[in-house]
């Protein structure tokens, strides 16, 4: 059997660069963020009709003609593009490691803190449904 080099990299023992590793978590809370704005502020980057396999670009009301509408693909979309310039600029400040460890901590703190928001935000869908 062949080794990947992800797992050849895992059994030399080594770990992945404090670079990499802060632009994943710095992506994961931007997307987070940027993902709770949209559904908060009603901004998804295309809306879509599954009943007649239609996309509209940006935020359209449901209609009787074309069936519910779908945000969420419009949602994803935004808050990925968002999250990753974001994580790019971040990763890209010239930041000591003991300051990059500090602010990852404080990041994971952040993503905990908007679950409950992004919950009660979706409340209506789960209830009005």
């Amino acid at each position: 059997m062949r080794e990947t080099s992800t797992s050849h990299a895992v059994s030399q023992g080594k770990p992945p660069s404090v670079k990499k590793l802060f632009f994943l978590l710095s992506f994961s809370f931007f997307a987070c963020l940027a993902y709770v704005c949209c559904d908060l502020f009603k901004l998804p980057l295309f809306t879509y009709y599954p009943a007649v396999d239609e996309y509209v670009f940006g935020f359209a009301k449901m209609t009787e003609s074309q069936g519910p509408a779908m945000y969420w693909y419009g949602w994803i979309v935004n808050a990925s593009l968002f999250a990753t310039i974001a994580a790019l600029i971040t990763t890209a400040l010239p930041l000591s490691s003991k300051t990059t460890k500090y602010i990852a901590h404080l990041l994971w703190l952040a993503v905990w803190g908007l679950l409950p928001v992004l919950f009660n935000s979706l409340n209506y869908y789960w209830t009005h449904v």
